[in-house]
């Protein structure tokens, strides 16, 4: 494939997250050198942000006995990709989230995100999610956000498809065997 040619696998998952037109191929080349595994230095969130992201998406898919979780996938590099080449106003969205998101940490754990003790990490979480704290709403729909975007980001991989959800691609199946968990 030529590499200023865009799969529709790859216009569907850039599209459907929000990329502008406008940015696809920029987005598709960026996307292609993060699935293949070369590093990348973030384009939309400050370093002390990105780390966050990465934090965030590995307690959200951690790494475990079946996954290397959401940072060896490349989540984190997918949401910047995302975020950065989408349109402003999602971008100072992000942006306000972020801040909202750390915020409330700190009010809950005494400690901003990065720096708070993994237990007091998942308290905020805890009560950032919790519905009764109205205060906490752009706090919740950036955590929120980063859950959506983990999870679409995890399961676009090939860690997540082909490894944890052991997809074999299309085929042509003589029987539907039952599930055999």
């Amino acid at each position: 494939m030529n590499s200023r040619e865009i799969n529709r696998r790859t216009l569907l998952a850039l599209a459907g997250a929000g990329v502008l037109g406008s940015r696809l191929h920029a987005a598709q080349s960026q996307l292609r050198r993060i699935r293949n595994g070369y590093a990348t230095a973030p384009q939309f969130f400050a370093p002390g942000d990105y780390q966050l992201i990465e934090t965030l998406t590995e307690m959200i898919i951690p790494t475990d006995d079946h996954s290397p979780g959401a940072r060896k996938a490349g989540v984190p590099a997918y949401i910047d990709l995302v975020i950065a080449n989408s349109s402003g106003e999602v971008r100072a969205n992000w942006d306000h989230g972020l801040r909202a998101f750390d915020s409330a940490v700190q009010r809950y754990a005494g400690a901003r995100f990065l720096v708070a003790a993994p237990d007091a990490r998942a308290a905020a979480l805890a009560r950032i999610i919790d519905q009764r704290n109205e205060g906490d709403g752009p706090a919740r729909t950036f955590l929120m956000r980063v859950r959506e975007m983990t999870i679409a980001g995890y399961y676009s991989s090939e860690i997540g498809l082909l490894k944890e959800l052991e997809y074999k691609g299309n085929q042509v199946m003589g029987m539907f065997p039952g599930c055999e968990h």
